[in-house]
């Protein structure tokens, strides 16, 4: 009786093992192939930026195949041993990349913040102005003051952030990141802008709307505590592009009657800085994905049709272009496995500003995705935290 019932516990630690193995297994393929659609792609992010809970789903899968493996013979314990000693290793690269950039950038890791949750909330309400009328829509703006702002106080530094993504999300995409910019670093006043976002046939509607906020924000900022002549632009992925052209760039006209102050530092993250049909090609996965069809269509239709077509509009939306020596000192953030920017865009465009002469920083993150800044106690949002906050301390 006892041989007949000795393969059952075998049998179970291999199926718990088995279990254990393909969330990490399924995780692996969405980090690495080309998404099929925009949950995929969700999902993907999410997967990069939690790794290392895969990587204990592993442990414990190897663990229990190994005491499979003692129960009795047969390859199939140690094949799937083999698997999750695999998939343990490359769930563990992610974070031990990071944590030597962390230590190349002189940068702290707090392992406890890892699940301090989504940057999608956090602890007050701003106040939200609606800054310019165009064409019969209102556009707005959220003002984030410092929490422990008194009247007395001296007039504070001003960032003025522009979100990415689409024309229906609110202007204060990650809050988090609001009030930690307006809170940390001596404390700052931020205003998180909103703008019609690239219009078909008209990409510089957006641009000449950030102008336009960037004027707004010269003439009120005193009322809000900030200092109109200390001004940062950040942005990200379609916001750090328009910020990259606000602070390099000269025109189009502001949407609105104002006139457009200079900016003393820019921070753009995981953005394009080259639109022509020169730049480098877009990431392998995008290239053989759904998503990337989108994409590029939207791109076409904003500018009208394709960089050979109309070359010179790609040119004007290029900010690796409009460089000089003039220019205001730039951070940028790249995300190394970007499903839409290849990383060598921003390592030509921090090359393009050294070779100018312009103080700026490339801060690279190996096995991040965009928009990794989603994940507020991510490792790579910790990372970033330090950079820009020393950024904007040398030059704000």
């Amino acid at each position: 009786m006892t041989a007949a019932a000795s393969p059952r516990p075998r049998i179970l630690l291999l199926t718990a093992s088995v279990l254990f193995t393909l969330p990490s297994l399924a995780a692996l393929g969405l980090i690495l192939l080309p998404p099929p659609s925009w949950p995929a792609w969700q999902y993907a992010l999410l997967a990069l930026e939690f790794s290392v809970l895969f990587a204990l789903l592993s442990l414990l899968g190897l663990v229990l195949a190994l005491s499979a493996r003692r129960g009795g013979r047969g390859r199939g314990p140690l094949l799937l041993a083999g698997a999750n000693a695999l998939l343990l290793v490359l769930a563990l690269v992610p974070p031990a990349s990071l944590w030597a950039t962390a230590r190349a950038e002189g940068a702290r890791l707090d392992p406890l913040q890892y699940t301090a949750g989504l940057a999608t909330t956090t602890d007050r309400e701003p106040v939200t102005v609606e800054y310019a009328r165009v064409g019969g829509e209102r556009l707005h703006l959220d003002v984030w003051q410092p929490s422990d702002r008194d009247a007395g106080d001296a007039p504070h530094p001003v960032v003025v952030n522009v979100h990415g993504g689409a024309e229906e999300l609110p202007q204060s995409l990650l809050p988090r990141w609001d009030t930690w910019l307006a809170d940390s670093g001596g404390s700052r006043v931020v205003f998180d802008v909103d703008y019609r976002h690239f219009p078909d046939g008209n990409w510089s509607a957006s641009l000449a709307d950030v102008r336009c906020a960037l004027g707004w924000v010269r003439e009120h900022a005193a009322a809000y505590g900030g200092d109109p002549d200390r001004i940062a632009l950040a942005g990200q992925s379609a916001g750090g592009l328009l910020v990259l052209l606000a602070a390099h760039a000269e025109g189009p006209d502001p949407s609105c009657d104002t006139t457009v102050p200079e900016v003393d530092a820019v921070v753009a993250w995981y953005s394009a800085t080259d639109g022509t049909a020169g730049a480098p090609p877009v990431p392998w996965r995008q290239r053989h994905s759904p998503v990337g069809d989108e994409l590029l269509e939207s791109s076409e239709r904003m500018v009208g049709g394709t960089p050979q077509e109309y070359p010179r509009e790609y040119e004007a939306m290029s900010p690796i272009l409009h460089v000089d020596s003039d220019s205001p000192p730039t951070l940028l953030i790249t995300a190394g496995h970007d499903l839409f920017v290849d990383p060598e865009d921003n390592r030509r465009m921090a090359a393009r500003l050294t070779e100018a002469g312009v103080p700026n920083h490339h801060l690279s993150l190996p096995w991040t995705e965009h928009m990794f800044d989603l994940n507020w106690g991510g490792l790579a949002s910790q990372v970033a935290r330090h950079s820009i906050e020393e950024f904007l301390a040398d030059h704000l």
